[in-house]
């Protein structure tokens, strides 16, 4: 009888763990196709209780000329730099992510998912979300051109990682910058990740001043 009552308490606990590390949850798909994804995501104490500034409004042109000054710089030493967005993957992103933070409302953020098939075996994924709070856009960058087998992601990353972009597939030592670099503030330490999963690449952006200097 003791036995059955502890493997019923501890069966309890299991599901309430289970149900507390996983807070993150799509609240509305704004854009689904087979390889590319842009959704809301519910984010509890959204920008340290504080919450976004959603719903903001963003022209499709101003939403696009920001993003081309989002770069990546890989590695730890390296200065080498690479647009976290190509001008292909902008033009495809940028109006769905207007149409999301129009939709959005404090509480929640956009996320995207995006695959590339490399190969007749390999594809790559990159993923992460944004939202402005602070008079800041702020970007995040979970998974640049993770490469995976397609078999792999099919069985095991689509299903998961598909519905979780801000979690990292393959933390890699980098950062996010901003050219020009004057526009570029540090993102809140902490905000996206944890220091058990890991923090993904993230910066924020005072749009406004770009926007003003066009």
């Amino acid at each position: 009888m003791w036995r059955r009552v502890m493997g019923g308490v501890l069966a309890g606990l299991v599901l309430f763990v289970g149900a507390c590390s996983t807070p993150q949850f799509q609240t509305l798909k704004i854009f689904d196709s087979p390889n590319r994804v842009v959704a809301l995501r519910a984010m509890p104490d959204a920008f340290d209780g504080k919450g976004y500034d959603h719903p903001v409004s963003f022209t499709v042109d101003e939403m696009s000329w920001l993003l081309k000054g989002v770069r990546v710089q890989r590695g730890l030493m390296s200065s080498s730099q690479h647009a976290a967005l190509s001008e292909t993957e902008i033009r495809l992103f940028a109006p769905h992510f207007v149409n999301a933070l129009e939709r959005a409302t404090n509480q929640e953020m956009v996320t995207f998912f995006e695959t590339a098939e490399i190969g007749a075996d390999e594809q790559l994924t990159t993923s992460g979300g944004l939202f402005v709070a602070g008079e800041n856009l702020h970007v995040v960058l979970s998974n640049f051109s993770v490469k995976t087998p397609i078999w792999q992601d099919n069985e095991q990353y689509e299903a998961s990682y598909r519905h979780r972009p801000l979690d990292q597939m393959d933390p890699q030592p980098g950062r996010l910058v901003y050219t020009p670099p004057k526009y570029m503030v540090e993102s809140p330490e902490g905000e996206i990740g944890s220091r058990f999963k890991g923090k993904p690449w993230q910066i924020a952006i005072r749009y406004r001043d770009v926007l003003n200097a066009q």
